[in-house]
Parts: C-alpha cells; structure tokens; sequence
C-alpha cells in the first residue's frame, strides 16, 4: 500500500515536478554527500535479534525495547499476525519469531495484540510446521529440540572445495548463513532456561512440551510458509546425514567447527565487523558466543550491528533487510545528472559533494585473503553498503561507475575506473550474462538441493538480466572516456553481454527480474543494456520490448505491476510511480515514437506527486530469492526524477544526458527512515 503524507496535485506538470523532485531529492542528502533510504524487509530480522541477545544474555537499552515493540505491532498484517513481506497477510516463520522475541522483549502473553499469533498457532496445529531455518532459531532458544531439525552437517565444509556441492559454490548468502547453522547444528548448541523460555514452551505449543516427538516433525512444513519444497533426492541427502549424525567421529567434528570458527573470524574482520548481512552476522555472533563469550571480534560485531537499525517515532526500531548508501547515492547522482539545462536548479555544490562521497567508497585493494574465503579479488568494486561492508557487487559497481563518469569523472580518474572496470569483468559468466557478487562457481545444477523451503533461486549465482545492463552500460561508458583500458576485454564482454541479453528476452518482448519487480523492471534494464552493447533502435528485439511496454500502460498514464508468485504479468490495483518510472525511463531510452504515451506517462507520474515534492512511500518496488519483498524507500524519489529529466530532454532534444549547473547546498540528514 502506498502510504501519501501530503496530497498529490493531479494539475502538477512534468516540468514542475521535477523542479520540485529534485529539490525533495537534495533535501534528502547527507551532509557527507550520501544519500541512504532503507530496505525495508519484514520484522524477522529484529526478531531474530531480540533472540539473539537474549541468548547472549545482552541487555537491550529500554528505548530500544520500547521501538521494536512498537515496530512489531505496527508492521502486522490486516490478519493480526506477520507475513514475509507487506502484502503478505499470515507466514508461520515469522509470526512465530516475532510472538517469541515480543515475549522475551517484555510483552505480556495476554496482550490484544498478540492474540492472532496464538490463534494461528492453534489453527495451524502448534509450530511444529515451522520451517527448517525457524525450527532451529527456535533450537538456539530451547523452544524446539534439535532432532526435529534437518541436518546442516558442518563436515561438508571438510570437503574438497571443487567438488560441487561443496559450500564454496554455494550463492554467498546461502553459504554464509549455512556456515554459521553449520556450526551451532554441529554442537547442538541451546541457551540456558529462563522462566519466559518455560512459559513459551507452554504457549506455543498445546500439548506438554516433554512429551513431543520432534523427531517425526523435521518434515513438517506448513504448506504456504513453504513455496519451494524439499525435493525428494534433498529429502533422501538429509536421511543420510541423519545416519551420519549417529556415528560421526566427535573429534573430526570437533577440528572442523574450529576451522569454521576462524573462517567466522575472518569474514567478520574482512567486512568491519558488519557480516555479509544481518542473519549471517546474527548466526556468527552466536557461534563464537557459544565457544567464548569472551571473543574480542564477537564483541566488535556487537558493536558494529547498530549499523542494520532504523530508528524514529512513527515505525519504531527496526533491522534492515541491507545497508544501500552506495546503491542509492549512485542512482541520486545519476538522477541530478541527468538534469537538463534549462532548469534553474543549482546543482554543482550537491553534484560535487555526492561524487566526493561516492569515489571515497570504492574498495582499493582486498586486504584479506579472498582466495581462502571462496571469493572474488573486491578490488575496484562497490558495495550495496558503505565499503568497509567489503562486499562489492557488479551492479553496484557499474552504477557508481555510471555515476561518477556521468556527473564528476574527475572525481575518479582513468586508474579507479580501470580498477573497477577489472572487478566488473571478473563477475562476468561464461553465458555472457554477470552475476551479483561473483560470477558462478560450479555449471552443475545445485537448486535441487535447497533446504530453505522459504527461497528460491538461491542456492548458487547464476547471470542476471540487471545486473548485466548495469554492467554493459558502465563498460560502454568506461570505453567511450578512458578507450586504452581493457579495450579487447571490454569488447569481448560486451559482445558476449549481447548474446545473453538477446537469448533471455522473452518471445513478448519482456525480461524477468531477479532483483526488482518484475518484468517492467528487467524490460527497462533489458532495452538500456541492449542499447548499450550497440543494438540499432530499431532492431525488433527493442521495438517489441516497446511494444511489450505499451500493451502493459494503463489508462491513466502509469504503469502497475503486482509483486506476484504466480507466472507472467499480473496487472497492479493502481499504476505505481516507480514502475511509471522505469516503464519511461526504458521507453525514452528506445526513443519510442509515440509522444502521445510518452507524455501521458510524464503527466502521470507527475500527478502521483506529494505537495512535498515527494513520490508516495510503500511501493514493494525489490524482491529477492523470489519471495522477498522490499521497499527501496528512496526509489520513489530518484527513479521519477530520472525519468522526468529524461522526458523533459526528449522534448528539447538535449540527448540521453545533460549537464547540471549551479551551486545550491542542502543541509544533511541524519541516518533514519527516508
């Protein structure tokens, strides 16, 4: 639902809101010269933060305490419980997370705002059908028993790393929260009993809790919590490891959860002590904890988790799903950027300032042994985060790229971009296609083994339709500057950029997303990364992605997309600005002759404008592992400012970019909710 603070103006016209677009979008700017919106996910992760303190025995300040509170009541579904995401009415997973972590946190059993939860757990016979990651967050805490939980056997990591199912092939976040599960799994690790862990055991579950078998409940799954079901050769894996478990030699396990201890370690220090992401960082924290509550980088990831919370008065205190100030400063640059003269905005001094921040973000050189740790030179690259998250991915990199030689190159000069030119090649797949994080690590299939139930498409990197847009892009306008660096590679990847995108679009002209909702958001990428391997405009791969485009506008102007599950398109309630903005953004880049939609587009999205000079808040816009639903809540600001400097060029026949001028300064904003 799109949340609106003041009310739109239906008579506002498209030169007008992008004046008053882009002075919203500098008021959004840091004093650093950042921007950051946040990636707003579901109260899982402030659940399973809550529960990991409590384990830890970790006191959470009372303010805190007070806004996660107010965090989980606010973010209910219309049902009274949580869904995975917003538009999500009921998920056992998380509704049972966040029962147990409102418990711990000081809420009353009897409270009316936690009935549902019970109701639901009652409904859906007790939370034995919880799935496999929520049965053994419920294990850490003693409110399950770990022989009802699906074997994560730490041994596999004893493996030869080229075998294929060994977890170095493994897509980086599932490797990393597997490493951490490994572990805790491994010595079957449970926090000591406290009375609210007695009264929980009652409450969630009706029978007396020491007369449950868990053991026949390791298969039992809720069916909607479960969209990507084991599959039967996963389900026969885990019987052997379950035999496994009965004669496992303790020593060897032993050895082997020391060495993924210091693997822990050192991914905690290659990151500042941030972890890859939130659940990652939650497990690692807990691992070492288990072994030495004393552990100096345990201690430094505490410290350092702070930098996951939001925090005001009005949604409470929150985790994020990631940390997007480099993601987000990248695309804000390239929205003033692209600014046509004729406005009198001033933008050199906030132009200036966010591409000083934005080329002080790039990683120089690894500093750890990334061979070691399974991973890729990060060298040259940015991260979604701030760099010493350090890891960079390729379409961060390429839209900081794209940024920078758009809006300052001298901010970066030849030697940085040819630094990040190099990370950008090295994420590139043999199909053509580039990964996020890394390129593939193994051809053979691994999505049959995924354990989740939860995601889907998770268990290896694969190429991306985005993510190779952004980075043929970004190589085509690293050759156009700086043609002596990596001149054959680039052609030579660009080429194969080419035949990748050419082979995944779909016989209607669309392309599927990965990373944001859905077809409207790869269409876009999909005809901007086309172009830029130098398809003709009027090549029938772009004219049917515009026809595709046109066939899905609506009758107001804008574009509407539901985040469904289901196969193919499914049209949106009402047309959602950032989808308008990508629906015109990917058109103007064709240069699609008919005005008349183009202009009904720009008149639309700028009739969704707030008074504010704002776009309304709420649009699930990202999506991951297929059912992942976010908010990016500064792409409402930044992708309609894009596209409507784009149209205002089209009209004035300025070309696919124009130069800002001026000098206006805005005044910062701290870290909060934008």
């Amino acid at each position: 639902m799109l949340v609106q603070h003041t009310r739109p103006d239906a008579a506002r016209s498209p030169t007008r809101a992008l004046r008053d677009g882009i002075s919203a979008l500098l008021e959004m700017q840091r004093d650093d010269g950042s921007w950051e919106g946040e990636c707003a996910w579901c109260p899982m992760l402030t659940a399973q933060y809550a529960i990991a303190f409590e384990i830890m025995g970790l006191e959470v300040s009372e303010a805190r305490r007070r806004g996660m509170l107010v965090y989980f009541q606010r973010s209910r579904a219309n049902s009274g419980v949580w869904g995975l995401h917003a538009h999500d009415e009921e998920n056992l997973f998380v509704t049972t997370l966040v029962y147990v972590a409102a418990r711990l946190l000081g809420a009353a059993p009897d409270e009316p705002w936690l009935r549902p939860a019970r109701e639901m757990f009652g409904r859906e016979g007790e939370v034995q059908a919880i799935p496999t990651w929520g049965k053994a967050w419920l294990a850490l805490l003693g409110l399950y028993e770990w022989e009802g939980v699906n074997p994560v056997p730490p041994e596999v990591w004893a493996l030869p790393s080229w075998i294929p199912v060994h977890p170095a092939s493994y897509y980086c976040h599932t490797r990393s929260i597997y490493l951490g599960l490994g572990v805790l799994y491994g010595q079957r690790f449970v926090a000591r009993s406290t009375p609210v862990v007695d009264e929980l055991r009652r409450e969630l579950y009706r029978q007396p809790y020491a007369s449950i078998d868990f053991s026949t409940c390791a298969d039992r799954v809720r069916e909607a919590d479960a969209p990507f079901p084991t599959t039967a050769p996963v389900r026969a894996l885990f019987a052997i490891a379950r035999a496994f478990e009965r004669v496992h030699p303790q020593r060897f396990r032993r050895g082997v959860i020391e060495s993924l201890r210091a693997r822990m370690r050192a991914d905690l220090r290659a990151s500042s002590h941030l972890s890859l992401s939130p659940v990652n960082g939650l497990l690692s924290m807990l691992a070492l904890w288990a072994h030495d509550p004393r552990d100096p980088d345990l201690h430094l990831a505490i410290d350092r988790f702070d930098a996951w919370f939001w925090e005001d008065s009005k949604e409470g205190a929150r985790v994020a799903g990631a940390g997007s100030v480099c993601w987000d400063s990248a695309f804000a640059l390239q929205a003033l950027a692209a600014v046509p003269a004729p406005h009198e905005t001033a933008l050199d001094s906030p132009i200036g300032r966010g591409a000083s921040f934005l080329a002080s973000q790039q990683i120089l050189a690894a500093g750890f042994d990334y061979r070691s740790a399974h991973r890729i030179d990060p060298s040259g690259g940015w991260c979604f985060s701030e760099v010493g998250h350090g890891w960079p991915v390729s379409d961060c990199t390429a839209e900081a790229l794209l940024a920078l030689l758009h809006a300052k190159p001298e901010a970066l000069g030849r030697e940085l971009a040819a630094r990040a030119v190099g990370f950008i090649l090295r994420c590139q797949n043999p199909d053509g296609g580039f990964g996020s994080y890394e390129p593939r690590k193994t051809r053979v299939p691994l999505e049959w083994m995924n354990p989740s139930e939860m995601f889907g498409n998770c268990m290896t990197e694969r190429s991306y339709v985005e993510c190779t847009a952004s980075c043929v892009m970004a190589l085509r306008e690293a050759r156009i500057r700086y043609p002596e660096i990596h001149r054959p590679r680039i052609e030579r990847a660009i080429d194969q950029a080419r035949r990748f995108l050419l082979a995944a679009q779909n016989p209607n002209g669309s392309w599927n997303a990965a990373w944001g909702v859905r077809y409207v958001y790869a269409t876009m990428f999909g005809v901007r990364g086309l172009l830029a391997t130098g398809v003709a405009r009027s090549d029938r791969s772009i004219r049917s992605a515009c026809e595709w485009l046109l066939a899905h506008q609506r009758p107001d102007g804008g574009w509407g997309e539901d985040p469904s599950l289901e196969p193919g398109y499914l049209e949106a309630e009402t047309s959602r600005p950032v989808q308008t903005a990508w629906a015109l953004m990917g058109l103007l880049a064709a240069q699609e002759p008919n005005r008349n939609a183009l202009e009904r587009a720009a008149l639309h999205l700028a009739s969704l404008q707030l008074e504010s000079g704002e776009w309304p808040d709420g649009e699930l816009a990202g999506v991951f592992f297929e059912t992942a639903l976010l908010n990016y809540r500064l792409y409402r600001q930044y992708f309609p400012v894009m596209a409507l400097a784009h149209y205002e060029r089209s009209c004035t026949g300025e070309g696919e970019r124009g130069k800002s001028h001026g000098s206006i300064t805005t005044a910062g904003r701290p870290r909060s909710a934008a």
